[in-house]
């Protein structure tokens, strides 16, 4: 009888029971939502910083593409310049080689020559400097510095990049 006994205790023992199993389900869910959640804004910073750094390399991309530019600006005496709409966010001009080339945005895109350029700009602007570098000019002739100031946007941050250039034949 007592092995009657012992054997029948084992049977019962086997397996789980039902109100076991239901709270290794539920443990079991809020450790996989933490981790989900987890995971989760693990993903949204990485996407973030992907947006930033992109937004970043096209900004310093386009203002050193601009600065270039405008370091081969015709000489102000000579026909072919057309430095036009100085302390604006249009910017055109010839280079030495009496090529057309303008700057400007449109929405968010800026556009060279009518073609996209970088995205996310929301602030464009051309700065014609006197030599003193301070004083503003609006005469071709009196161009001595070129300020370009532009600000890349995210959804997250914003940057702000400068670059002040002396054109070569001036």
């Amino acid at each position: 009888m007592n092995r009657a006994r012992t054997r029948l205790s084992i049977l019962r023992q086997i397996g789980f029971s039902l109100v076991e199993l239901i709270v290794v389900t539920v443990v079991l869910g809020i450790v996989a939502s933490m981790g989900a959640t987890v995971v989760r804004d693990g993903m949204l910073g990485y996407l973030r910083g992907r947006e930033i750094t992109s937004a970043d390399w096209q900004g310093r991309l386009a203002l050193e593409r601009i600065t270039r530019e405008l370091r081969a600006v015709a000489a102000p005496n000579f026909s072919n310049v057309a430095a036009t709409s100085c302390n604006s966010s249009t910017f055109a001009f010839s280079d030495i080689n009496a090529l057309p080339i303008s700057y400007t945005q449109s929405t968010t895109t800026l556009l060279r020559n009518g073609q996209p350029l970088a995205d996310n700009v929301t602030g464009l602007r051309f700065y014609c400097l006197q030599n003193d570098g301070q004083t503003y000019s609006t005469i071709p002739s009196a161009v001595y510095y070129v300020t370009v100031s532009m600000i890349v946007s995210t959804a997250n941050t914003s940057a702000t990049y400068r670059g002040t250039v002396k054109p070569g034949s001036f």
